[in-house]
């Protein structure tokens, strides 16, 4: 009997409370995936899972890379421009050519190599998101999945300048092992 395949959203960003060195503040970085990202991306029907959620022992490399290339959608909040969170959505991008929603703070300074990827902005308070602002920026996630959803458009940089690029394609041994880890 088929089943139904389950969504996964894998969530790229820092955790804990964080430092913004370009201004200075520290943000709550889990108030933020709590707040804004989790209850939106379970609501669109997503199992959604963030690094410190995954469940091994070892390096977690090799499960990151996995939800990397399989997840069916990936948000990277790039707030305080975390250096993992730069280096796991230029992973995204060579991997998959659809399905990345960028987001972050919006007192984030663009990175020259970022200022051409739509970045939907938040405001953060610090350790505090206003409820008016959590309303808001939820409806427009909600919307945002439901496009990259509905349009399944190329939003990878790499794969909007090398067309003719195909992404990686794993192996069916391989494919019966993905996700057993979650």
């Amino acid at each position: 009997m088929p089943t139904k395949k389950t969504l996964r959203c894998f969530v790229v960003m820092g955790f804990g409370i964080k430092t913004d060195f370009s201004t200075g503040r520290q943000l709550d970085l889990n108030k933020t995936y709590k707040v804004l990202i989790k209850p939106v991306v379970e609501n669109k029907g997503f199992i959604c899972i963030r690094a410190d959620e995954i469940k091994h022992s070892g390096s977690i490399d090799v499960m990151m890379y996995e939800e990397l290339l399989g997840a069916d959608i990936v948000i990277a909040d790039l707030s305080t421009l975390n250096p993992n969170a730069i280096y796991e959505l230029g992973v995204r991008h060579a991997l998959r050519p659809k399905s990345t929603i960028v987001i972050a703070e919006d007192k984030l300074p663009y990175p020259f190599d970022l200022n051409h990827i739509l970045i939907s902005k938040y405001a953060h308070l610090g350790h505090a998101i206003d409820y008016e602002e959590v309303e808001r920026f939820r409806q427009l996630l909600g919307d945002t999945i439901d496009q990259v959803v509905k349009t399944k458009k190329t939003d990878s940089p790499v794969y909007t300048y090398l067309k003719e690029l195909m992404p990686p394609i794993v192996k069916k041994n391989q494919q019966a092992e993905r996700f057993t880890h979650s």
